[in-house]
């Protein structure tokens, strides 16, 4: 089906196969009611939608296929959450790849719950059978075999005809946030330090929320510096050089120092120790940072 052959779609009616997974038994009481289209890489790839209307629209020419596996198994194995589908019998049905990386072997279909770890599978099957009898969600914590110091903070649902298990690496959460807190000292640090300034430029050559180190080590004000570009605040003998620097940082995605000096009051030239490396998101440089320290001429 083109999607301009579809009827017009409110909010209710269509989800990312992220927040579809993430939010499962939502979707599947709007499935109830009327089909969920679902969204696969910015396509309309998918549809969710009740078993008895599956069986009216099939009924001629019914082959038997599961409903509910054959709609959402292509789409949790895109997912990056570690996903486990659970049958009525508490075994799994299907296993996504993030699973089988994370849980390793034993995560195959027809195993029972306890063996998907040995730390916590028991607590795991408790769960997944309650689940499946009062058809009300449980989360939990597991601890995978192959990473025993790693925790997955996971989640069981019920589904038609089983449940399903979403878990989330909990200590990659910690981690980045303690990172992100590491971060946020250092640049506290490098504000206050009166030795060191730092930058960001954008793909365009234009600073991007400059601080107040940054001013006071040119003498300006941040205000003047969020709309000037980084090569004007370079002695001019050196902006060819550091120019050619920033671009080979940005297409090549690799950490660089140099030399040059910089224009204090927009004259007087300070020798600086100049550090450029990439910051990269999806897989691409988006900005460059650049740390700026005097040194002696």
């Amino acid at each position: 089906m083109e999607n301009g052959s579809l009827p017009q779609l409110g909010p209710d009616q269509q989800v990312t196969a992220s927040d579809l997974v993430r939010h499962f038994g939502l979707w599947q009481d709007r499935a109830a009611r009327a089909p969920v289209y679902i969204h696969h890489r910015g396509r309309l790839r998918l549809v969710l939608l009740s078993l008895e209307l599956m069986d009216s629209l099939c009924a001629p020419h019914s082959t038997g296929v599961t409903a509910l596996g054959g709609s959402i198994a292509p789409v949790i194995d895109a997912v990056e959450d570690t996903i486990v589908l659970f049958g009525t019998d508490a075994r799994v049905t299907h296993v996504n790849a993030a699973a089988r990386v994370r849980l390793g072997d034993n995560a195959q279909p027809t195993r029972r719950a306890r063996h998907l770890s040995q730390a916590s599978g028991l607590f795991l099957e408790d769960s997944v059978t309650r689940v499946l009898d009062s058809g009300t969600a449980e989360t939990l914590d597991l601890v995978p075999d192959r990473f025993p110091h790693r925790r997955l903070h996971a989640r069981v649902d019920p589904i038609p005809d089983g449940c399903i298990l979403i878990a989330r690496d909990a200590t990659a959460q910690e981690e980045a946030r303690a990172r992100t807190a590491d971060l946020r000292a250092l640049e506290r640090a490098i504000e206050v330090s009166n030795v060191a300034a730092r930058a960001r430029v954008n793909p365009r050559g234009y600073l991007v929320e400059p601080d107040a180190a940054l001013a006071r080590m040119t003498g300006t004000t941040a205000e003047q510096l969020a709309t000037a570009r980084f090569l004007t605040l370079i002695a001019v003998g050196d902006r060819a050089r550091v120019g050619d620097m920033i671009e080979y940082v940005s297409a090549n995605a690799a950490s660089v120092g140099t030399r040059a000096s910089l224009l204090v009051h927009g004259a007087t030239a300070m020798p600086v120790a100049l550090g450029l490396a990439p910051v990269e998101r999806s897989g691409r440089v988006e900005e460059i940072c650049v740390l700026l320290t005097p040194i002696a001429a």
